[in-house]
């Protein structure tokens, strides 16, 4: 039959998926419990009230009740169509059974704009319908105190979804039955009905909601809903009553209104980053009522919207004006405070306005005070400043002491990571050195065995060798005995028998070979494995969680720190000269003091701004006139110095004055020696020829016996008077002089003549940048006043110094590039002889406006015999550790430097020598070999080195024939610019 009509085939298999569905369907309806929910009966009590609905005080700041509080509308410009709204009724239920409609009357699908560049995963429409708890929060899922289902077909209980009933859309009716009946079967439950049919099973309360009075509440985005509390839209399959006809014995009737109908918008106005928002939340917490209306709270409600922003801070975010980028461009540029700003004063509630910097400044303030102007609102200033009371203080130590137990924790977990990771690391050493010793006891043992192989190999072959060759020669034999034999047959039994008494000890040694390699093989073969285990390393104990407490430094904070500012720096440098308490003639209803009184409110925030002129820094400052004079001579200064050591530097080296004088005091001595025995010969040859003609007369006295007493008769008076004198060379006064390094640094006079050399020649690169660096922090500190223009800005913060030194020289001040950690360290180690911080840590010099440059040089050149002596000492912590990055090149100075100083005139005169002969030839030779050569051949410096100095090399012999010349280096010295170079 299959074979003949197999088109049968086909509407078997049809009909069987049907038959399985109809069976799987009888299944689900006999699956289903029965309805246990019964018939309410008819109540005749009055019920508790007549205008169920939605006051604003109960609704988020994007729901609009309309039609008498029947209808609820969403704000979806801008950000707004991105928050959830919620709702919650004034008439909450206790006990029985009611219910209460919502019917879905729009889904909105507002424009994101054409920048949109960030889709998030979060629903464009969603719809929740439940009951919660009195004071919780206005979006359901927030917090434990709700339930409700939502329009995916969740029910969501102690901030948890499952998924427990079906999905509803637009047009559609859902009722959502609370059923608090003690009596009931399905007590403390709650059931949701779809268009008048039963939508899920009732699903039980939480235990925190049971027995405590539930309101009907919704929340939704971008969708309008018709909410009915009368007459059922969608009859059920019971009677049931409304949440309208609660009497007064089941209900619970919502917060009033205030009773002299005034709402509090309250402008907290307190000290940056001293407790702002620590008392806000302490306050919000006592009074939920109250909404927030602040930057702040609008980065919150789109969180709990289940939008996400970046974690990471950027330049410009702070508590008051935060910018938590979510990459949502309507999100971004805060359109939904816009909104909030236009709905606010139009909804009766408490508000608290958190604006930090704007009521903390009086123009501000009066702005946001024009905004809450309706005679149902009452305006209160609370002042926040000064010492807080010891329940605050009590509280801010509490978050200390968890904030440094989580790091000190972390800390704890972090080193027990590193530790097992440590420890496994050490053990895959191990088992890695054990590996490869196996590894290399393996290859040992394989090459062994292929050495024995071959081995073997060889003297198999060698034994076949051997054995063919025996065989070729008994073959050999074998013939010529054969040939015997016939010729002599009886001579071959004796030989027969001979080679059988031969064959027998062969085969003795062939059974002792084999023995042999027998007992080879029993040595080759491998001695089975030893398996060394591997130590295990003791187990070091386990370090215990610390635990931390407060230091005596923490027990004396008042104030939380937290690691956002309430303001940028720069917005707090720009206005907070302008920070004063509210008076009572700017339009506040009320003006309390919260934890100090008003004199001492205002003390204190006197007190603030003083020491925020030392601390806070000038955005817009601007270097005046003076430091811009000071400077550029300065640096003109600086700049001839460092030329004047390169031309010293390039002179020819003069002898060392103590070989001048040792060979000036030789040559007097030899010409003094040879003098004297001169004029001793003369003497000598004079008494001979005067006495000979004595002699001639009397003939030769009688020589004096030894030891006669009697002395040789003196010379007369007469030959000695005669006796030339000997005339001592006279020599020239010295001038006492010490070599530089000894000579007084502070009481020099002239830093270009020191011992005919500058004070500066043996600077190096470190000194001069460590000379630059005092010049630049001395100008800065002596400028930042005038140009501060207040007589409280003492002076540079240690915190401002990096800036200002910014604003100043255009560059950066790193410390590290010096050697140093910070610039406290810096000023302390390096230029103490110039700066200092004072005990507010503000930047001091220790000379004034008119200091004159060269006292600069004095002060480096004595840091640095003062470093040299250390270091020749052996003190190698007093080497400089400065980059060479530290001084870049100045810039150049707009028309020329006119002159930095009148120039070095020369000495008084040429040296002169020790000797006549040594100071002519000296100063003639070099004077007249070096000026001519240095006038001539420097032809190049032109206009740089001044109109009379080395420009056109006609003093240069002069110069340096009598001294340096007259190089003036005033005259015109860097007059537009270096050319020649």
């Amino acid at each position: 039959f299959v074979a003949q009509e197999p088109h049968h085939i086909f509407l078997l298999a049809m009909a069987e998926p049907e038959a399985k569905k109809q069976k799987t369907e009888e299944t689900k309806e006999d699956a289903t419990p029965p309805e246990l929910e019964k018939d309410a009966k008819p109540s005749s009590a009055k019920p508790l009230r007549a205008d169920v609905g939605f006051q604003t005080s109960d609704c988020t700041l994007n729901v609009i009740p309309s039609l008498g509080g029947r209808v609820l509308m969403p704000l979806t410009d801008g950000g707004m169509q991105y928050l959830i709204g919620g709702a919650r009724a004034n008439l909450g239920i206790k006990k029985g059974r009611y219910l209460y409609e919502v019917k879905v009357v729009e889904a909105h699908n507002p424009s994101e704009g054409p920048q949109r560049s960030f889709r998030t995963s979060v629903a464009r429409n969603l719809v929740r319908v439940g009951f919660s708890l009195q004071g919780s929060s206005l979006l359901l899922g927030e917090t434990s105190d709700c339930v409700y289902f939502d329009n995916d077909g969740f029910y969501g209980a102690d901030q948890k979804r499952e998924s427990m009933s079906q999905r509803f859309q637009r047009d559609s009716t859902v009722a959502v039955l609370l059923n608090l009946d003690a009596s009931s079967p399905n007590a403390n439950t709650v059931s949701l009905f779809k268009d008048g049919v039963r939508a899920s099973q009732p699903q039980k309360l939480p235990q925190n909601l049971v027995g405590k009075p539930l309101f009907p509440h919704v929340s939704f985005k971008n969708t309008t809903l018709h909410v009915n509390f009368g007459s059922p839209l969608a009859p059920l399959p019971f009677k049931c009553l409304t949440v309208a006809e609660v009497p007064t014995s089941d209900g619970q009737v919502g917060p009033p209104p205030p009773k002299d109908g005034k709402y509090e918008v309250i402008f907290p106005v307190a000290v940056p980053d001293e407790g702002t928002f620590d008392w806000l939340d302490e306050f919000l917490e006592k009074n939920p009522q109250y909404v927030e209306l602040s930057d702040r709270a609008i980065i919150k409600w789109a969180e709990k919207s289940g939008i996400s922003h970046s974690e990471q801070n950027s330049w410009k975010n702070c508590n008051d004006k935060p910018d938590p980028q979510f990459r949502i461009p309507l999100l971004d540029d805060f359109s939904a405070r816009r909104v909030i700003q236009a709905v606010a004063p139009t909804q009766p509630r408490h508000y608290v306005v958190m604006e930090v910097k704007s009521n903390l400044v009086k123009e501000e303030r009066s702005q946001l005070l024009k905004r809450f102007t309706e005679n149902y609102f009452k305006t209160v200033a609370k002042v926040v400043m000064g010492e807080p009371p010891s329940a605050f203080k009590e509280k801010v130590h509490k978050a200390l002491l968890t904030e440094k137990q989580e790091k000190a924790t972390q800390e704890w977990k972090r080193r027990k990571v590193e530790k097992e990771q440590e420890r496994l690391q050490r053990k895959r050493a191990r088992e890695l050195e054990e590996a490869k010793k196996r590894a290399e006891e393996e290859a040992k043992r394989k090459l062994e065995e292929l050495e024995r192989q071959a081995a073997e190999a060889a003297a198999a072959e060698a034994a076949a060798a051997a054995a063919a060759e025996k065989e070729a020669a008994d073959a050999a034999a074998a013939a010529d005995g054969q040939a015997e034999a016939k010729t002599d047959g009886q001579e071959a039994k004796p030989d027969v028998k001979m080679e059988e008494s031969q064959a027998k000890p062969e085969v003795k040694e062939e059974k002792a070979e084999v023995k042999e390699e027998a007992k080879a093989e029993v040595k080759d073969e491998p001695m089975p494995e030893v398996k060394e285990e591997v130590k295990e390393e003791p187990e070091e104990p386990e370090e215990p969680c610390p635990q931390v407490e407060l230091t005596a430094e923490d027990k004396a904070t008042c104030f939380r720190k937290k690691s956002t500012a309430d303001l940028t720096s720069w917005t707090l440098g720009s206005y907070f000269t302008k920070f004063s308490i509210p008076e009572k003639e700017e339009g506040f209803g009320e003006i309390g003091y919260e934890w100090a009184a008003e004199a001492k409110a205002k003390e204190y925030l006197a007190s603030y701004i003083r020491k925020s002129k030392i601390t806070n820094r000038i955005e817009d400052l601007v270097p005046g006139e003076w430091f811009k004079t000071k400077s550029a001579e300065f640096h003109g200064l600086l700049e001839g110095w460092k030329s004047r050591q390169k031309e010293y530097a390039m002179r020819p080296p003069l002898p060392p004055q103590e070989e001048v004088a040792a060979e000036a005091l030789a040559a007097a001595q030899a010409a003094a020696l040879a003098t004297a025995e001169a004029a001793q010969a003369a003497a000598q040859a004079e008494a001979q020829a005067e006495a000979q003609p004595s002699q001639e007369g009397q003939g030769e006295a009688p020589p004096q016996p030894e030891g006669s007493g009697q002395e040789p008769k003196a010379e007369p008076e007469a030959l000695k008077e005669e006796a030339p004198k000997e005339e001592a060379p006279k020599e020239e006064p010295k001038v006492e002089t010490k070599p530089p390094a000894e000579v007084d640094v502070m009481a020099v006079e002239d830093i270009y003549n020191v011992n005919e050399k500058p004070l500066f020649i043996q600077f190096a690169f470190e000194d001069w940048v460590l000379l630059n660096l005092r010049a630049e922090l001395y100008l800065m500190a002596n400028a930042f006043p005038k140009d501060a223009g207040d007589a409280e800005r003492v002076g540079i913060h240690d915190t401002n110094l990096t800036f200002y030194y910014q604003k100043y020289f255009k560059k950066q001040l790193v410390p590290k590039q010096y050697g140093m950690e910070t610039n406290t360290e810096l000023v302390e180690k390096l230029l103490k002889d110039t700066m200092s911080f004072n005990s507010e840590l503000v930047l001091e010099s220790k000379y004034g406006e008119d200091l004159d440059f060269s006292l600069l040089v004095k002060l480096t050149e004595a840091a640095r015999r003062d470093r040299q002596a250390k270091i020749d000492s052996g003190d190698d912590t007093a080497k400089l550790h400065v980059e060479h990055t530290t001084m870049p090149p100045p810039p150049p100075q707009m028309g020329g430097y006119k002159g930095d100083y009148k120039g070095y005139k020369g000495d008084k005169g040429g040296y002169k020598g020790y000797t006549p002969g040594y100071s002519q030839g000296y100063s003639q030779g070099y004077g007249q070999g070096y000026g001519q050569s240095y006038g001539q051949g420097f032809k190049g410096y032109g206009k740089d080195s001044g109109k009379k100095g080395f420009d056109k090399g006609k003093k240069g012999d002069k110069g340096f024939d009598k001294g340096f010349g007259k190089s003036n280096f005033g005259k015109g010295d860097y007059k537009g610019g270096c050319k020649s170079y």
